[in-house]
């Protein structure tokens, strides 16, 4: 078939088989400077039971599954700036999965309150105090609260079950 004096099939194949060689070429790379750093990174990490990433239009999108740790806080932060040094891109959003359940679930939900009006006043040791009078209501075996410039940390335990907040101290964060 020719129009114009082309081979419009020919010109078809060409483009085909560019289109495959650079979509086969970006997800080689993709598996080069992203998937292959972090598998090496989380299979060392102590803590870390799975993780899967994908990708959104900020960044990565990382979400891994955690075991009973001790100090959430400081995971969190060494497992963000672990992701962004193996891949030396924007970790845009890090999700925690953990092993909670429903009474951990109604625990935190009625500390979530207090949690939103310290965001809001900057009242972060009365927002501590009440977490810890109603963690101790529920009687959960240990719970921390911990806040830094970018996050409020809130971590319960009761028997095997486990709950990991991370919520960001301004809406822009994800």
């Amino acid at each position: 078939m020719q129009l114009f004096g082309l081979d419009i099939k020919r010109i078809i194949v060409v483009f085909v088989i560019a289109l495959l060689l650079l979509y086969g070429g970006s997800a080689a790379s993709y598996s080069l400077q992203v998937k292959r750093p972090l598998h090496e990174f989380f299979t060392g990490q102590a803590g870390v039971i799975d993780y899967s990433v994908g990708k959104t239009g900020g960044g990565l999108y990382v979400q891994v599954e955690l075991d009973n740790t001790e100090d959430i806080q400081s995971l969190y932060a060494h497992l963000s700036a672990g992701i962004t040094e193996a891949t030396g891109r924007h970790v845009a959003v890090l999700d925690v999965i953990d092993n909670r359940n429903d009474e951990l679930e109604d625990t935190f939900r009625t500390m979530r309150i207090y949690i939103e009006e310290a965001l809001v006043t900057g009242g972060f040791h009365a927002m501590v105090q009440a977490i810890d009078e109603t963690a101790k209501e529920a009687v959960l075996d240990r719970w921390t609260v911990g806040v830094d410039s970018n996050y409020v940390y809130v971590q319960l335990h009761l028997g095997e079950h486990y709950l990991y907040e991370i919520i960001p101290r301004s809406k822009t964060e994800t």
